[in-house]
């Protein structure tokens, strides 16, 4: 699931060209990537466990449809969205896909995923979180179902924290540190505990977004409210902008941690050389066989002005030129129903994306003490942080993240040339979708 998540928007970017050119040539073929009438084909990435859990669901439709087949097609996490494009172009996608929550904006704008409002009554929009369901709508309209999410909380180590003679961490979301003492934090792990940087965060590569938590903490948007032009210009993102250049200069992160580092918040935390990680809980099952249970736990981010998270986790999308609209709406159904999202949820460790299933405790493979945390930290997000991260054009919008973040990280080019540089990048890109 790791590498999933650092590669998936960068892939995006690199076929952003073929969407695009099919959106302009009017290009509108029929699916002959179909199994037939009766056959679902069904395109994904995922763990082994994700994968166990598709199949197993899959097996269900089948039992529920008799005659039915669900085939599933497995795709490498650094191809997926490079080969849909090239389908989608050529007329041979599957009936479904999986696409995380900050590519679905470019298929559903580029028209060529299935309108899913005939399915889907007020009363089933209403059992999702408004911002989930936000993020699979396109100028109101659902084009995928919101399958599950995941978000990022803060892993520590109990033995570094003794040793820094910090006993307690926060509990609950409100009782968050903020960023004076999160710093304050940082400092006395520094002073105390040698040859330990005191975190990392997991904004590497294609997770530059994750840079945006700290935006919207301090009270700030990339986008104005109308997602039209950037407003990341602002007194708000000059404090968030210094506040995460100051990590590098005091030395609370380790330096070859920036935004195009290969040094990812997982294999950094299990090595010893971090006191804390800002970690999803997608990590959780590569984590936990490396590091006894007893040496670390979990708090939530720090809050600014507000609190705030990451979008994480992904959605479920039938393509608009498939075969079997009425049997893939099914599917899709069938793929939310609660008992069918907790089971998935429960071997991926993954957060659900129903209402009713927020409050409830889940069998969780792995560390299912620490899901609570998560669980209380993804109510950070709001339909606001979505809307702007689900824009068709935030691909190109991340890939200006990575460049402009690392410029100011390790070059450190100024807090307000940075912003002007994110922008411009933001205006071109919002003006070529």
């Amino acid at each position: 699931m790791a590498v999933a998540r650092r590669v998936v928007l960068g892939a995006a970017v690199a076929g952003a060209g073929a969407v695009g050119f099919a959106r302009r040539s009017g290009f509108s073929p029929s699916n002959t990537g179909a199994g037939g009438p009766d056959t679902l084909t069904f395109s994904l990435w995922g763990s082994d466990a994700e994968v166990a859990a598709f199949r197993a669901l899959g097996r269900a439709f089948e039992r529920r449809h008799q005659g039915v087949r669900v085939q599933i097609r497995l795709e490498s996490y650094e191809q997926m969205y490079a080969n849909m494009d090239a389908l989608l172009a050529g007329g041979r996608a599957p009936d479904l896909f999986r696409c995380d929550y900050a590519n679905l904006g470019m298929y559903s704008a580029s028209g060529q995923l299935l309108d899913l409002s005939p399915y889907f009554s007020p009363a089933d929009r209403a059992g999702f979180p408004p911002a989930l369901w936000e993020a699979v709508c396109h100028e109101g309209r659902p084009y995928a179902v919101p399958h599950h999410t995941d978000t990022t909380a803060v892993l520590y180590r109990k033995d570094m924290f003794r040793e820094a003679g910090i006993t307690s961490v926060p509990s609950t979301l409100e009782e968050a540190w903020t960023w004076d003492e999160f710093s304050e934090i940082c400092a006395r792990l520094r002073k105390k505990v040698h040859g330990v940087y005191p975190f990392v965060y997991g904004w590497q590569q294609v997770g530059a977004f994750r840079w945006l938590t700290w935006l919207w903490e301090a009270g700030g948007r990339i986008l104005d409210k109308d997602l039209s032009a950037p407003a990341i210009e602002s007194a708000a993102g000059l404090r968030a902008m210094r506040y995460t250049q100051d990590f590098f200069r005091e030395g609370f992160v380790p330096p070859n941690s920036s935004v195009k580092s290969a040094a990812y918040p997982d294999s950094t935390f299990v090595a010893g050389t971090v006191a804390m990680s800002f970690a999803g809980d997608f990590l959780l099952p590569t984590i936990d066989p490396a590091l006894k249970k007893e040496l670390y736990g979990v708090t939530f981010q720090p809050r600014g002005r507000q609190t705030a998270t990451d979008l994480g986790g992904n959605a479920v999308a039938a393509t608009r030129h498939t075969d079997n609209p009425e049997l893939a709406a099914a599917f899709l159904k069938f793929l939310v129903e609660e008992e069918n999202m907790a089971r998935f949820c429960e071997q991926g460790v993954m957060l659900p994306s129903r209402n009713a299933l927020l409050n409830q405790r889940l069998d969780y493979a792995v560390r299912p003490d620490l899901m609570s945390t998560y669980a209380e930290q993804a109510t950070a997000l709001t339909p606001a942080m979505t809307a702007q991260v689900a824009v068709p054009s935030f691909g190109r919008i991340n890939a200006a993240l990575q460049d402009e973040l690392e410029a100011a990280f390790v070059n450190r080019q100024p807090a307000d040339v940075t912003l002007h540089h994110i922008a411009e990048s933001t205006r071109k890109a919002l003006a070529s979708a």
